[in-house]
């Protein structure tokens, strides 16, 4: 992994972008929350052909699904968010950063000539910022204001 620079500015294709899950629009509503309890950031990409038709997250399941009958062999069609933001793999760490704080989004999918290549997680973001920055990531205390009455060392 090239840690060179600043991490923000390093493009979103260092971070691992292969490890999501993704069903067609036609899947069955429980297959894809099965589906979906194998990724890490919680989310089903629904693809159609190759391109993203929609996203369906843990979010989505509490919002809709918890508490209300459904029909479980519904497609997921009818369950999944149609209108679904993503980045292309050129963007920056930054950029992705950003658009999940601004729009907290926890999953972000990554998208070249209109087909999805891959995804990327909040997670994924975490880990990387604390690989780059070890010693400051560890250095943390544990509340941002705290001063330490002695200093620490063996």
């Amino acid at each position: 992994m090239d840690r060179t620079g600043n991490a923000c500015d390093q493009r979103v294709s260092v971070l691992p972008t292969d490890d999501y899950v993704a069903v067609s629009p036609f899947t069955p509503l429980s297959q894809a929350i099965e589906v979906m309890k194998k990724d890490e950031g919680g989310c089903v990409i629904i693809l159609d052909d190759g391109r993203v038709a929609g996203i369906f997250t843990e979010r989505d399941l509490l919002a809709k699904i918890l508490g209300e009958t459904v029909d479980l062999e519904s497609p997921i069609s009818q369950w999944m968010q149609p209108a679904v933001q993503t980045l292309s793999p050129e963007a920056t760490v930054g950029d992705a950063v950003r658009l999940m704080n601004e729009k907290s989004f926890r999953n972000i999918p990554l998208v070249k000539h209109g087909e999805l290549v891959g995804s990327i997680s909040v997670f994924d973001i975490i880990t990387y910022l604390a690989e780059c920055y070890p010693q400051a990531t560890m250095n943390l205390p544990p509340e941002p204001a705290q001063v330490m009455s002695t200093v620490d060392g063996g």
